[in-house]
């Protein structure tokens, strides 16, 4: 994403959701905040699954930035608060405009937890999915044992499809992955519930 079609979409963000939560690409400066958040390899495995490996560092990060280089691969984005703080880290991964994509390493910064950012930024990740490259869908993966996240995904409309058994082994525990998906046609139904009107 280049300077002016950053500056575009931060203040579209800007103007759909006040000084709430904003997004920004995910650039080298936000790696070492990146970093402190991830500090064990149980956090690094509840996060990204087997995507990095522990100890997270500078040159993982950016090989993943530069990954974002190509076409559809994805797009990296740092959640900014209210206060202009990084609070968050959400990616948009596996982008097939007008079909689907994949929703990937969503994380709230550890001393902004328990406040419902999790819910925004989620939401502000669907609404520039949907309004920008247009798909019908958007999945994720998330561990079956991850309760808080499931519950957080589900209240942002995504609904339970499948389970993988077993996906992948991380710092040697196997992990079940919940598959889960959010539809256009759902998304739009609740844009519809919440102004009180039809779907458009």
């Amino acid at each position: 994403m280049n300077a002016r079609m950053a500056w575009r979409f931060g203040r579209a963000a800007v103007l759909s959701c006040g000084t709430v939560m904003t997004l920004r690409p995910f650039g080298e400066g936000d790696f070492d905040r990146l970093i402190s958040w991830v500090r064990t390899p149980d956090e690094l495995a509840r996060w990204c699954g087997t995507f990095f490996s522990f100890p997270l560092d500078r040159a993982q990060l950016f090989r993943y930035v530069e990954s974002a280089r190509q076409p559809n691969m994805r797009e990296i984005f740092a959640a900014i608060g209210a206060t202009r703080d990084v609070v968050g880290h959400i990616e948009i991964s596996m982008i097939w405009p007008h079909l689907s994509c994949r929703l990937s390493r969503v994380l709230i910064a550890p001393q902004a937890r328990g406040q419902g950012l999790g819910g925004l930024l989620v939401k502000r990740a669907i609404t520039h999915a949907f309004e920008t490259h247009h798909v019908d869908r958007i999945d994720l993966g998330v561990a079956t044992d991850n309760v808080a996240a499931i519950a957080c995904y589900e209240a942002q409309g995504f609904g339970r499809v499948g389970l993988w058994v077993k996906a992948m082994v991380a710092d040697g525990n196997a992990i079940d992955v919940c598959w889960m998906t959010l539809t256009r046609a759902a998304w739009s139904t609740r844009l519809a519930d919440a102004a009180g009107g039809p779907p458009g």
